[in-house]
């Protein structure tokens, strides 16, 4: 078997078997046991909206979660977490994945603007103690949750622009006016506006 890594794939479409979306009310309830305290510490996150996830019930599944992340920030984040996560699963035999989405199947719904679709997905030996596997790759994400829970709930200030709206997180935003101590901006989707002080250079 080749080295536990973490793959990063860009693809058109995710596998069906992770396009199973659940509404934002009854994911905890519907969740597995076994991965509620872990969708407990994601929720904790405001650049993070779980979508929909499975623990795996057979040594052949796989276990994964359907989440949305807010803009390059957020996915910075992500990374962030999962550098940690694989890390830590270096020297086991599992590994996991990361899918960012850029198209959906027609009968998915869209993600709101600057949500980007993504899905983690982490992969085990098809063998008959395949529960001591799942049962480590939860403890594992757990620990990676913490270790970098500090970091990731930081508010970060971007070094550029404001790039998505503040009340819909669209990314379609505009310049309504110019002044010398702070600009007027209005979103192109929701037409709200709002103002903000620059900084002085």
């Amino acid at each position: 078997m080749p080295d536990p890594e973490v793959i990063w794939v860009i693809r058109g479409r995710l596998p069906h078997a992770i396009l199973q979306f659940m509404s934002n009310s009854d994911i905890l309830s519907k969740a597995d046991r076994a991965l509620r305290p872990v969708l407990k510490e994601l929720g904790q996150f405001p650049w993070i909206r779980i979508e929909g996830c499975c623990a795996g019930h057979k040594q052949e599944d796989t276990l994964w979660f359907e989440i949305n992340v807010l803009g390059a920030s957020g996915l910075q984040r992500l990374m962030e977490l999962l550098r940690v996560f694989d890390g830590k699963l270096a020297g086991t035999d599992c590994r996991a994945d990361c899918l960012l989405s850029y198209s959906a199947p027609a009968d998915a719904p869209f993600a709101p603007h600057g949500w980007i679709p993504t899905a983690i997905e982490a992969f085990w030996p098809a063998r008959n103690d395949w529960r001591r596997s799942q049962s480590m790759i939860i403890e594992t994400l757990l620990s990676s949750i913490e270790e970098t829970s500090s970091r990731l709930s930081e508010p970060q200030s971007s070094p550029c622009a404001i790039n998505f709206c503040p009340f819909c997180s669209s990314s379609f935003i505009r310049i309504d006016t110019l002044e010398k101590s702070s600009n007027r901006y209005r979103c192109g989707d929701c037409d709200m506006t709002w103002t903000m002080i620059e900084p002085t250079v």
